[in-house]
């Protein structure tokens, strides 16, 4: 008896243990960033913009545009387990103490729940496309799991292309979450006018911005991430930015990507005509980034670009929370 028992909790615990490396392996605070992403382009700013036309009303069911959200999560965690799948020997270098697959959960698994995570991604959206009868949908999450299954042994590997992969999967998240609404109502507002363009037109102005701006911060995170990823990455032969250039002018790169992003934020506040949109606009955006610069500037350690990391992600959550405050 005594035995039996000892054996159900142990294969409970051996399975919760499993439940938490998958949690770990899907990266949560980075699936919370793109939820919260899709929410927003969707609820704060498209939202915003229709009702500029008397649109009070987005045409996706609330069910429906949960399961593209569920889908986009799904998609991205799939992204981040293969990842980990072919990093494992440069992770026992760059993040020893921080390894999944291969030593919580073997790699056999880790293709199963890469492949399950992606299907389920593909037939959530599946259903969302088939109710709408809008099927170009459906590119998004083939596009994505082609892209994210190739980054890591190929792309990856590469100068610059590993990391505009995936700053254009981050600019396709806000893209995502309102494409099926601006398709459906594209008639209706191709017909209404709106500081002399159509209000279509004006939708897409605000979401290709929202997207120029993540794609812009991921270029700049991802090769800071390559910085402190330089030594187990220069043991597999990798030809990243950092091995082929040298830190200083890896810096000076990513100091350019920082002033087009600068550029990027003087172009907006050109349209802003209320004070305190320009305060949300300083506060959010601009002085986290300056902080950022300042921190690219001084870097000299693995440990120093990961604080510029960090004050990148800051920024992107001070984007997110610029929207909520301009347009709300």
């Amino acid at each position: 008896m005594y035995t039996s028992c000892y054996s159900t909790l142990s294969t409970k615990i051996q399975q919760s243990v499993r439940l938490i490396s998958v949690i770990q392996l899907s990266r949560p605070v980075n699936l919370f960033i793109v939820a919260v992403t899709m929410y927003i382009s969707r609820y704060v700013v498209l939202a915003e913009v229709l009702s500029k036309g008397g649109i009070d009303s987005l045409k996706l069911s609330p069910l429906h545009f949960s399961a593209l959200v569920l889908s986009a999560l799904l998609v991205t965690a799939a992204g981040n387990v293969i990842n980990d799948y072919f990093d494992q020997r440069v992770d026992k270098i760059n993040k020893p103490d921080r390894i999944i697959v291969g030593k919580k959960i073997n790699r056999k698994h880790a293709i199963l729940i890469h492949q399950g995570l992606n299907i389920l991604s593909f037939l959530l959206v599946f259903w969302v496309a088939a109710s709408y009868h809008y099927w170009g949908v459906l590119l998004f999450p083939l596009a994505t799991t082609f892209m994210l299954w190739w980054y890591s042994p190929v792309f990856k590997k590469k100068p610059l292309i590993g990391n505009l992969i995936v700053a254009l999967c981050t600019a396709l998240v806000p893209v995502f979450a309102v494409i099926c609404d601006l398709q459906i109502l594209r008639e209706q507002l191709s017909l209404a006018i709106y500081s002399n363009d159509s209000l279509y037109s004006h939708a897409w102005l605000w979401i290709l911005g929202v997207s120029a701006f993540a794609f812009v911060l991921t270029m700049i995170r991802e090769v800071v991430k390559d910085v402190q990823d330089e030594p187990g990455d220069r043991s597999e032969h990798y030809q990243t930015i950092p091995i082929l250039w040298g830190i200083r002018n890896t810096k000076r790169y990513v100091i350019g990507w920082i002033t087009v992003f600068f550029a990027m934020v003087v172009a907006c506040s050109f349209r802003m005509t209320n004070i305190t949109d320009i305060f949300w606009l300083l506060g959010c955006l601009v002085l986290p980034m300056l902080v950022a610069l300042y921190r690219v500037y001084t870097a000299k350690s693995s440990s120093d670009f990961g604080k510029v990391s960090r004050w990148i992600k800051l920024v992107m959550l001070g984007g997110l929370v610029l929207m909520i405050g301009v347009l709300c």
